[in-house]
């Protein structure tokens, strides 16, 4: 088990304030970098930390602004996203990354095309799969989307169906979870044998609000008991959202938290 810490907090021009909990906690926390490759100036700004970042855990989140992995072979969108996606290769390579995630949509499901888009996306993952495969660097899928944003590609059941026949690595995004009204210990216990990693935030049970472990509807002292007794081994990343970033007592807390229920 390892903690990391998201880098989704931060905008453009600010990764250089995940250093302070680098600085405070020394190797017991990591950092999961989500990529801003559509960004002017991200990755000279991604460059300048390099040096911190090669001296702690690192894992990073597939591109996400911008990207779509249900965007059929050859389209814009596609080649856009296989451009960032190579990107994000070169520096997992550089920063020794633990893995990658996948998400199979970003986009609004238009049901009509969702079996279509399921087969493109899946088609996608194989294709990526086999880039990042000679790194050992794993391809890990995601429960992304919220039924709020019409971007929930999969219900729980065929999520959990999908992973299994496809034999995935997953990360489990317990707010995506919670706010579709899964059953998060369900999940949890049906791919047990495949979880890698945890994506941890809180939301009403709705909208994807990416806020802090206690602030929201998921129980967080059940879910951490449920996680440490059926995958010990899997990794703990607090994704915030930007709102969070300045409330740096409160992410410490939480840090701490964590750290202390997971020895």
């Amino acid at each position: 088990m390892a903690l990391f810490i998201s880098t989704n907090m931060y905008g453009l021009g600010k990764l250089k304030n995940i250093k302070k909990y680098l600085n405070l906690y020394g190797d017991k926390v990591g950092v999961e970098i989500l990529p801003l490759f559509h960004k002017d100036g991200y990755e000279d700004e991604l460059k300048m930390q390099i040096f911190s970042l090669k001296k702690t855990a690192v894992s990073f989140h597939g591109p996400y602004y911008c990207a779509e992995h249900s965007a059929p072979k050859g389209s814009e969108a596609y080649e856009k996203t296989m451009d960032m996606v190579k990107t994000t290769l070169e520096y997992c390579k550089l920063l020794n990354s633990r893995y990658m995630v996948f998400h199979h949509n970003n986009c609004k499901v238009d049901d009509d095309k969702k079996s279509e888009m399921i087969k493109i996306s899946c088609d996608n993952y194989r294709e990526i799969n086999e880039m990042f495969a000679p790194y050992n660097i794993p391809v890990v899928v995601e429960n992304a989307g919220v039924t709020d944003r019409g971007n929930m590609l999969f219900n729980q059941n065929e999520f959990i169906e999908l992973c299994k026949k496809e034999g995935y690595k997953v990360l489990i995004d317990i707010g995506h979870a919670n706010a579709n009204g899964w059953d998060l210990y369900y999940v949890m216990e049906m791919l047990r044998e495949q979880i890698v990693a945890y994506h941890l935030h809180n939301n009403d049970g709705v909208h994807d609000s990416h806020l802090r472990i206690h602030n929201g509807t998921i129980d967080f002292e059940k879910f951490m008991r449920d996680a440490i007794t059926l995958t010990p081994s899997a990794d703990f990343i607090l994704e915030y959202c930007m709102e969070a970033a300045d409330d740096i007592e409160g992410i410490k807390a939480d840090i701490e938290e964590i750290l202390a229920k997971a020895k």
